[in-house]
């Protein structure tokens, strides 16, 4: 059974009542995850913009994360990433980084601050 680190939630709730967003490195199950935490509702957004400029079928999708963008994180269980990256091997995928939902309790470290991979 994992732990959640209280100074991680603690910031992560903040992070989501003042709607702010701040550079964090994750390990998370081994992996190393960098990124920007972002507000519940920036990362539903972000994701519901996605799909509804996809021309594929997941296109349906950008209703039900419209829908989310209302909803305030309900448990608090998760941080949101935008402009996430995994780090592996001085490389850093993918190349633009994504939108992640990261359980807190898979998050084994963590630091304030970015990986910045250069090629």
């Amino acid at each position: 059974m994992s732990t959640v680190d209280p100074l991680l939630k603690r910031l992560t709730d903040r992070v989501e009542r003042e709607q702010l967003a701040l550079p964090i490195t994750l390990v998370v199950n081994g992996t190393t995850i960098t990124g920007e935490v972002v507000p519940h509702a920036v990362w539903a957004k972000h994701i519901a913009d996605q799909l509804s400029r996809s021309e594929s079928r997941a296109s349906i999708f950008a209703s039900d994360f419209v829908r989310e963008q209302d909803q305030p994180e309900r448990d608090g269980n998760y941080l949101h990433l935008s402009g996430g990256k995994v780090v592996s091997a001085g490389t850093a995928y993918p190349e633009h980084g994504g939108l992640f939902r990261i359980g807190i309790d898979a998050v084994s470290g963590w630091f304030l601050g970015e990986i910045q991979v250069h090629p």
